[in-house]
């Protein structure tokens, strides 16, 4: 496991030049070998990290050639693909194909056979049972298979290394002790479009990079600010703790947690502050009729909020890994962060939101998986904020306020937001792992119903009648299963 930690680099006019002319090339040729790499991936059925790219043009030599293609472009590719395999996998396994449609389609996407057909039969494991499957692949459900990967192909962003920084291993980029120097760690030198003509980098280490656990690599990362940033390779630390985590977005707070502690509770009231500034420096910019990514002061402020999100959000996830030790954290589809955070700001913050907040979290859970061992599971959140965590109704009355809940059927009362976060662990077992807002919905009644009907809730059984009557969400069931006394 690699993690980048940034150091102090000072540079001057000249090498800052060099470096941006030096990566506007890295782009070019890391596009070329991306297209290079689909093809591949068509005709082959995968990428390949070796592959003869000599007849690729470019300014850049050979050595950078492959060091993109190596260390950039396929593994970049390779982690689309996995995304795209986990939605694969979660459409199949949420469909109503027969149970040897699934496994089937399972095996094929497990082994990259979408395209290209590498095996006749198909293996399942029940794990559960201990048992060995083997089933004949047919024609139709290659074809299925085929449709669906090339359906969500259709529908995702390809990478498009428009913004690549530069990542760079000793063959283009060699870190070196000082020799005479006493003012500077370490020295790079950097190869350059100009054969023959290397630049050379100061590099002075800080605190932090020394006592970020690690050992330091030949990797590096250069910024198109000149940003530096050296990689280190992090043995993975397991954690001892077993405890399910759920956490909840609100509008108040950042994240809430199913215990009850509440993250980030300052973070709006900041965000909104930098919205003010930002909104009105924009508006007198506009009406001087400057651009407002002219103006170095309103660069710096959206720096500033970037910077804040981004520190913030990995603040509150750090502290919630040491707080709780959790083995798994249950968050709601981090899509609803989107929709819950966008909604109240200009689109300037909202822009700095999606790319650095929404970024970073998603950056930051997936660090804590590599490096702590915990299982990260998304699920949907629909409706969670009107269901009672006690008894399990679901009324849109529940919630009274942003802040407050009270259940209708039994009285229950919290915060509203740490209610929702106790219903997450459920959606969990049911598989709640779709983003369809009415299966969630129907999922939540009819376990409510069943749970109803157990000697837990029978105190709860003649209220219930009179709520189920008149709520909306009950509407389309059966009269024996709206019946609380029915069994």
């Amino acid at each position: 496991m690699h993690r980048a930690v940034q150091v102090s680099c000072p540079l001057t006019k000249r090498k800052k030049d060099i470096i941006k002319k030096l990566l506007i090339e890295y782009r070019k040729t890391a596009k070329a070998i991306a297209s290079y790499q689909w093809f591949l991936f068509f005709t082959q059925g995968s990428f390949n990290r070796k592959a003869n790219i000599k007849h690729l043009r470019s300014n850049l030599s050979e050595r950078y050639k492959y060091t993109i293609q190596y260390h950039v472009v396929v593994p970049v590719l390779d982690s689309f693909i996995s995304n795209l395999k986990n939605r694969f996998s979660e459409i199949v396994k949420n469909s109503n194909l027969l149970e040897k449609t699934k496994r089937v389609l399972l095996y094929l996407n497990k082994n990259n056979e979408w395209l290209i057909n590498k095996s006749e039969k198909a293996i399942y494991v029940d794990y559960k049972n201990r048992t060995v499957f083997e089933y004949d692949i047919t024609e139709e459900e290659r074809l299925l298979a085929k449709k669906i990967f090339k359906h969500i192909l259709k529908g995702w962003r390809k990478p498009k290394f428009n913004k690549v920084s530069l990542l760079l291993d000793s063959k283009t980029a060699l870190i070196e002790e000082p020799k005479k120097s006493k003012h500077f760690d370490r020295w790079i030198r950097l190869s350059t479009l100009d054969k023959g003509k290397p630049i050379y980098l100061p590099v002075k280490l800080h605190n932090y990079f020394e006592k970020r656990r690690g050992k330091a690599t030949q990797l590096l990362q250069i910024g198109e600010d000149g940003t530096l940033r050296i990689v280190k390779e992090i043995e993975p630390k397991q954690l001892a703790g077993e405890e399910v985590i759920a956490l909840d977005f609100g509008l108040k707070n950042f994240l809430t947690s199913s215990k009850g502690d509440m993250f980030g509770r300052k973070l709006y009231e900041k965000v909104r502050e930098y919205a003010e500034k930002i909104d009105k420096l924009q508006r007198n910019l506009q009406r001087q009729g400057i651009k407002p990514t002219e103006s170095k002061r309103f660069l710096r402020l959206t720096e500033r909020l970037s910077a804040f999100i981004k520190n913030e959000v990995r603040r509150i996830i750090n502290r919630i890994v040491q707080l709780y030790a959790p083995r798994v954290i249950v968050i709601e589809n981090l899509k609803s962060l989107y929709k819950k955070f966008l909604s109240d700001y200009p689109k300037e913050v909202k822009r700095a939101i999606v790319r650095y907040g929404y970024g970073e979290l998603k950056k930051k859970l997936q660090e804590i998986r590599e490096e702590y061992g915990i299982e990260v599971i998304q699920v949907n959140p629909a409706y969670s904020s009107q269901t009672c965590s006690s008894c399990g109704y679901v009324d849109r009355e529940n919630r009274k306020t942003q802040e407050k809940f009270e259940c209708r059927l039994c009285g229950r009362k919290l915060h509203a937001d740490v209610n929702a976060s106790r219903n997450l662990p459920d959606r969990v077992r049911w598989g709640m792992h779709l983003r369809c807002v009415k299966q969630a919905l129907v999922m939540q009644v009819k376990e409510f119903l069943k749970n109803l009907h157990g000697e837990r809730y029978k105190c709860l059984r003649s209220k219930a009648r009179g709520l189920l009557s008149e709520n909306p969400y009950f509407r389309g069931f059966s009269g024996t299963a709206l019946n609380p006394m029915h069994r």
